[in-house]
């Protein structure tokens, strides 16, 4: 693969707009303020909000309705990106070659400025479902499916990257350990030595990423962002497209995947494992090398880092039976991963 050189390395960056971003409390006025430009949009309901880390503070939002007697969704933007993500479902449908998976059709693009303070994106409704469901137990055929879509993804969706490859490698143990910090930093399911396990975490990883260069891919590839619409697959989430290390993009679903089964009623510990191992031996089926080996554990703990630091407990409510649960879970997968990767 190339890049382009002169392009931004990313589109993004959600720690900045962790930081700098909350329309929670705007976004009744920002519907009014744009059905006052664009009248040909009649908004009909608030379908999702895009909450940084379980904070409540809101990067951007999604409404339903109708635009040109055609149903549409609206996309209000208002962490600025560095490239619209028009303009990222724009250079993916240039490059892509597959047969099955596309990005959502753009009806118009409302580009970001400074009086409106965000960008607004029409496009089209996405009414099928996902290519696996979530927050829901799955059968091993269902999981095969998804990653028969993931193979097609890295087959025929790869072609050429948009995005410069970033000068500086980032540090992303350090990353979720600022974010710790941040987001209920008083869970009482954290640890005292967390930190210095993600800490271990960090150096076994540079040692197997020693070399190893990134790869562009879609850094969102889960079930929330794969839907059907007619014969195709829709890709979602397009402004997370990124350079990462390998097989990150093969273990995201997974990841997020096991916290969806807190919602599950009276799931137990056990059913969730058996769910655990099915992802993993479908997500091992991908490699036959033990260097590759090497780094799909390498990015599964990256994710176990990251789900032990921020996302178990801060999209997890504290009051869910299995709540502790899954945070020691992801614990000891953290420690697992930790010893096979020390060999």
């Amino acid at each position: 693969m190339t890049q382009n050189k002169k392009s931004p390395e990313q589109a993004i960056d959600t720690q900045v707009g962790l930081n700098t971003t909350d329309v929670s409390q705007q976004i009744d006025r920002i519907i009014a303020e744009f059905k006052q430009f664009v009248p040909e949009f009649i908004p009909d309901k608030l379908i999702s909000r895009s909450d940084y880390f379980g904070t409540g503070k809101i990067g951007a939002f999604h409404y339903v309705g109708i635009y040109q007697e055609k149903q549409a969704v609206l996309k209000i933007q208002a962490a600025r990106p560095q490239v619209s993500e028009a303009q990222m479902i724009e250079q993916f449908s240039a490059q892509n070659k597959s047969q099955l998976i596309r990005a959502p059709q753009v009806f118009a693009v409302f580009p970001w400025n400074k009086n409106n303070s965000f960008e607004a994106i029409i496009m089209e409704q996405i009414t099928g479902p996902k290519v696996i469901p979530s927050g829901q137990l799955l059968s091993e055929k269902q999981i095969q499916d998804f990653f028969k879509v993931y193979q097609e993804y890295r087959s025929d969706c790869l072609n050429k990257p948009w995005l410069s490859l970033p000068q500086q490698k980032e540090d992303l143990i350090q990353r979720h350990l600022t974010n710790s910090k941040k987001i209920k930093p008083d869970s009482p399911y954290r640890e005292s030595s967390d930190q210095e396990l993600a800490n271990q975490a960090n150096s076994v990883l540079r040692q197997a990423w020693q070399g190893v260069k990134p790869e562009f891919q879609h850094s969102h590839f889960s079930a929330e962002d794969l839907i059907w619409q007619g014969k195709k697959v829709i890709l979602l989430s397009n402004l997370f497209w990124k350079w990462r290390y390998p097989y990150y993009d093969a273990v995201f679903g997974y990841h997020w995947f096991i916290y969806t089964l807190a919602s599950i009623p009276n799931i137990t510990p056990k059913q969730i494992e058996a769910q655990r191992q099915l992802w993993l031996d479908a997500i091992y089926q991908l490699i036959q090398t033990p260097e590759q080996r090497k780094l799909l554990t390498a990015a599964l703990l990256e994710r176990a880092v990251a789900g032990l630091l921020v996302d178990s407990v801060a999209y997890i409510d504290e009051d869910n039976p299995v709540a502790e649960y899954l945070v020691q879970a992801t614990r000891k997968e953290v420690v697992r991963l930790i010893e096979e990767l020390k060999g």
